[in-house]
């Protein structure tokens, strides 16, 4: 199949929806969202929002926008953006292989919830190879940070300077390797990090890590043996919270707000239309009844780690009514709250509630 092939089938895909239409505003409430409400209201410094109705960017709402957040998965949005470049371009082609094998030395056990795991699944058992084009839709759809790292690997070195400047961020760090937190926070060799010693530490350091994890067989055997104890994968919960902030990606809501307006944006030439499909596509969810009865089309990435950081980028076009773009980022929530949160998908809530508002209504729940 030719990449031309793909793209437009690619294209045709995003645009194939249900002809139903909603009569109702939507399905979540400002009454469904009382764990956001509480945590804005708790920590209001420590939320940044950016919300566009992209049919009427005038009411675009900015709440403490430009500040930095760490990022989480998060950054794997950049990473395919920089591997779908690569596709436009011919350096990459979709009928690139990868060896499990080799993919396997970066999926560190316990450390990303499962999503590694998830991801391989829907293979056999015995598969040698997938294709790269899967795995980096399993990097985005399934978050598996085994994948991202791969790629990122892959892909060095990337001007990152080039594509930030072409989409016009200015406010967000390079991604890192998302198997280097764990590693940076808790190894065989260092232990558990203290607070004491997060300012010792850097990502250049992390990224020695996992340089190990991968490449050295008495390293890894024993960081593996390591974590198979129960209590041992992470320090506590405010060392987790300060390495999140000091030493991985962070960026600004508005910086993203940019990222998905050179997604979804028709007139935004920040990127090619093949790129804009091909990330589309990522983003894009079909497999859920919620999004197929509410929404023509809705694509999103969600970011979240230990330590207080809860992330998520998010298009959402609903049943007649505009489509919407939004960025909400959290940091350093505290983990009963944080636990809450995640269990009960309230940023996912949070970001069905600004699409069926239109971003409407914020500024009277938000502390000013």
């Amino acid at each position: 199949m030719t990449t031309r092939l793909i793209l437009f089938l690619t294209y045709a895909l995003l645009m194939i929806a249900p002809s139903a239409a909603h009569a109702q505003i939507g399905p979540i409430g400002t009454d469904d969202l009382g764990l956001i409400w509480e945590q804005i209201a708790d920590q209001p410094s420590d939320v940044g929002i950016a919300c566009m109705p992209l049919d009427n960017p005038a009411n675009t709402v900015l709440y403490n926008a430009n500040d930095a957040f760490p990022l989480a998965s998060v950054t794997k949005l950049l990473i395919f953006i920089a591997y779908a470049q690569r596709l436009d371009s011919g350096e990459l082609t979709f009928s690139e292989l990868v060896n499990v094998d080799e993919l396997d030395r970066y999926n560190l056990p316990r450390t990303d919830r499962g999503a590694h795991d998830r991801f391989m699944a829907q293979y056999p058992d015995n598969i040698q190879q997938i294709s790269l084009w899967e795995l980096a839709l399993g990097m985005v759809q399934y978050s598996s940070n085994a994948a991202s790292d791969y790629i990122l690997n892959l892909l060095d070195p990337v001007d990152w300077d080039a594509i930030y400047r072409a989409i016009g961020i200015t406010n967000t760090d390079y991604p890192n390797s998302l198997t280097m937190i764990p590693l940076l926070m808790n190894n065989h060799v260092t232990g558990k990090a203290t607070l004491s010693e997060v300012d010792t530490l850097n990502r250049t350091i992390g990224e020695g890590y996992l340089d190990l994890y991968v490449n050295d067989e008495e390293w890894r055997a024993a960081e593996i043996e390591y974590r198979s104890g129960r209590g041992t994968q992470f320090p506590t919960w405010d060392v987790q919270t300060a390495i999140l902030a000091r030493h991985t990606a962070n960026g600004s809501p508005s910086d993203f707000l940019q990222v998905l307006r050179a997604i979804y944006e028709d007139s935004n030439t920040a990127l090619t239309e093949n790129v804009k499909a091909l990330t589309r596509l990522a983003l894009f969810w079909s497999e859920s009844d919620f999004i197929r009865e509410w929404y023509l089309e809705f694509g999103s990435k969600l970011g979240f780690y230990s330590g207080g950081t809860l992330t998520l980028v998010a298009y959402g076009h609903p049943y007649d009514r505009s489509p919407v773009l939004s960025v909400i980022f959290f940091r350093d929530i505290p983990r009963s709250q944080y636990n809450d949160l995640v269990r009960e998908d309230a940023i996912g809530n949070f970001a069905h509630w600004l699409n069926f508002n239109d971003c409407q209504g914020l500024w009277s729940v938000l502390p000013r």
